[in-house]
Order: C-alpha cells, then structure tokens, then sequence
C-alpha cells in the first residue's frame, strides 16, 4: 500500500473532492507519516513542523520533500538495526521496515 501523501498526486487520490479538502487530507496523511516518524525518532514533529494551513504550492512540495528525506532516514536506520526486510531480487529491492521479529521475505 502507498500512503496517499504526495501534493502532485492530490487530485488522482481524492478526485470527487474540492481543492481545499483534498489539502485537509494531505494534511491529515502527513500528521500521521510524522506521528509514525516522531515514535521512531523522537524529535522529529519538533524538527519538521507542518506548514501553514494557507501554505502555497511550492511551500507544500517543499515539506513533502523533506518528510520524503525522513523517511528515507528512517528506513535507512531501520535496515542497519536488522528492523526492515527486503521484497525483490538479488539485484534490486525496496526496504520495508518490520517489527524486529518478521521473517524475511524476498520475492523473486
């Protein structure tokens, strides 16, 4: 599953809706990437605070951008510790962070 998260993608997640609630969605998936974030890494709701509800376009591509390179930190952190496990092949695979006692699981 791919959380709904993306500015860009906006209009294709929530299509039957009007600009300003499709913002208060964006909002809403982001609350809940950086609630995850802060219980993985505390600070991080300090760190990277929301922007303004009356943010304009580059301002909210801007925030995604940097919760995107949180992300990418965490996940990171999580493969180092042994917490993530890889689903592809022996030439490319994405990381996904599991609870520390998951099986592997690499697909082919």
């Amino acid at each position: 599953m791919r959380l709904k998260y993306k500015v860009a993608n906006a209009r294709a997640y929530w299509p039957g809706h009007t600009p300003t609630e499709r913002r208060g969605f964006l909002f809403q998936q982001w609350k809940i990437v950086m609630a995850v974030l802060d219980a993985r890494l505390p600070g991080v709701l300090d760190a990277l605070p929301a922007p303004r509800s009356d943010a304009i376009g580059f301002e909210l591509k801007a925030y995604e951008d940097m919760l995107d390179a949180v992300v990418c930190a965490c996940v990171a952190i999580c493969v180092l510790e042994g917490e993530a496990l890889p689903y592809g092949d022996d030439t490319s695979a994405i990381w996904i962070p599991q609870p520390p006692n998951a099986t592997p699981a690499l697909l082919s």
